[in-house]
């Protein structure tokens, strides 16, 4: 597809402009970025092109978060990760699933909150090898079914030792792998007639291009930033943002 009128050109812009600008907000906090994204694409894309385009944009986004912290990635954790995220992916490819908009919307929304309801006695470390796994299936069950499931991820993390660089390093490896895994799932689907002629051919190179200069620009600002700034925005962004996409996810499940 090529564009050829105003509005579809101006579609891509803002398409390429919130990969930008929310890959600056994850690359700064780890988290609310994808959220945000796959808010704006399933705003104006179906849910497989939205799936799509998120999943490159996100892979693209996390993957240079990958190189950038490289030395700082636990790489223990990817194994266990890797195999709860295969199951997953299984069980998606024998029952063919597409979620409606409004429940993408609502999951993304949830959460957040979800995530926060959680009882404290549950020792959920990542760098334990059965929570690993644990995450790996949760998370990109999340993924597959909402499109971002950072704060599902998040709270994996909270009873880590791992400091703002190694958080940042090892979501990142699990998230690449994770959105390579949706990527493939509903590129199948695109690809089998679900959607066609939806994605201009440049908006693909045109929102890597955009995810790995707002990482690198994010970079900049994590040096200058606490362990504690790291922690406390990004959870009071998280949950602003998620109560906006509950909102949205009623009223589509709705039909108002």
């Amino acid at each position: 597809m090529v564009c050829r009128d105003y509005n579809c050109a101006m579609t891509t812009i803002i398409l390429v402009l919130a990969t930008l600008a929310t890959a600056l907000v994850s690359g700064v906090f780890s988290m609310a970025g994808g959220m945000i994204l796959m808010g704006v694409f399933g705003f104006m894309l179906s849910v497989p092109a939205a799936m799509v385009l998120h999943g490159v944009a996100q892979s693209a986004s996390n993957g240079s978060r990958v190189w950038l912290y490289r030395h700082d990635i636990r790489w223990s954790i990817l194994v266990p990760y890797s195999a709860g995220a295969a199951l997953v992916l299984l069980l998606f490819s024998l029952v063919i699933l597409v979620p409606p908009i409004g429940l993408v919307f609502l999951l993304i929304g949830l959460f957040p909150f979800v995530s926060l309801k959680l009882p404290a006695s549950l020792d959920l470390n990542i760098e334990r090898g059965p929570v690993a796994f644990i995450c790996g299936v949760m998370v990109t069950l999340a993924q597959m079914l909402a499109g971002a499931s950072g704060p599902i991820l998040d709270v994996f993390y909270v009873r880590s030792t791992l400091n703002r660089r190694q958080v940042l390093g090892t979501k990142a490896i699990t998230q690449t792998l994770g959105h390579l895994l949706k990527l493939g799932y509903y590129g199948a689907l695109l690809g089998a007639g679900a959607t066609t002629g939806e994605l201009p051919a440049w908006i693909l190179p045109a929102t890597v291009a955009a995810a790995i200069a707002g990482n690198v620009m994010a970079s900049f600002v994590v040096a200058r930033i606490s362990d504690h700034q790291f922690t406390s925005i990004g959870r009071r962004l998280v949950q602003v943002i998620g109560m906006v996409f509950i909102g949205k996810g009623i009223w589509e499940l709705s039909g108002w």
